[in-house]
């Protein structure tokens, strides 16, 4: 498909930019709710890191347990025990922090992917588009009501405009441009460029 050509209208644009706009919206919203199921993950290192607090807790308990000649063993081995729970809920952080991460990259990625080609093959025959109509707009205000500049957009519109299309404004746009009725012509060329007129004296709609 042929960007410069569709966009060669103000209807089909809006219409375009309405498109485009709601593509990236809806890969947005999906790339979010992609992160967002990712993140129910984090439910799994939720528990083991409240286990290991448990086990912490446990650990601690048992190493304050005083009892005559075996109260140093219950102590060590309730330091042991802490030890591993706190190793155990550590890991169970880190998996958390790896696990948002992950959902972030993958909810980026979800949300990219399909965006960024889309934008790279529609925006640049878009941004020049903008720039053809603020030049034309410059020139007509340039040119007012010059007759010799009709006449050129009329030229324009000769060369640039698909035969159809020429078909549906005049059977014969040579002898137009020879005989001096450029009206037709020169509207069609502001059409062309996306400045829809009823009259070449009008403003822009």
């Amino acid at each position: 498909m042929n960007v410069q050509r569709v966009l060669g209208s103000g209807p089909s644009t809006l219409v375009f930019d309405l498109l485009v706009a709601a593509w990236v919206v809806l890969c947005v919203l999906l790339g979010i709710t992609v992160a967002d199921a990712a993140m129910e993950l984090t439910a799994l290192s939720d528990g083991v890191r409240d286990a290991g607090g448990a086990v912490v807790s446990s650990g601690e308990a048992i190493g304050g347990v005083e009892i005559p000649v075996v109260g140093e063993a219950f102590k060590d081995v309730g330091t042991q025990i802490s030890e591993t729970g706190r190793e155990v809920a550590g890991g169970g952080e880190a998996s958390r922090e790896s696990i948002e991460d992950f959902a972030r990259v993958l909810g980026f990625a979800v949300a990219a992917i399909p965006v960024i080609p889309v934008l790279a093959y529609y925006l640049p025959p878009r941004l020049g588009r903008g720039r053809e109509i603020r030049a034309v707009k410059s020139m007509r205000s340039a040119a007012g009501d010059d007759p010799l500049f009709v006449e050129f957009l009329a030229r324009r519109a000769v060369e640039q405009l698909p035969y159809r299309r020429l078909r549906k404004i005049s059977d014969r746009p040579w002898l137009d441009l020879l005989e001096g009725r450029h009206d037709e012509l020169a509207k069609a060329e502001l059409r062309r460029v996306g400045l829809i007129r009823t009259r070449l004296g009008q403003q822009d709609s």
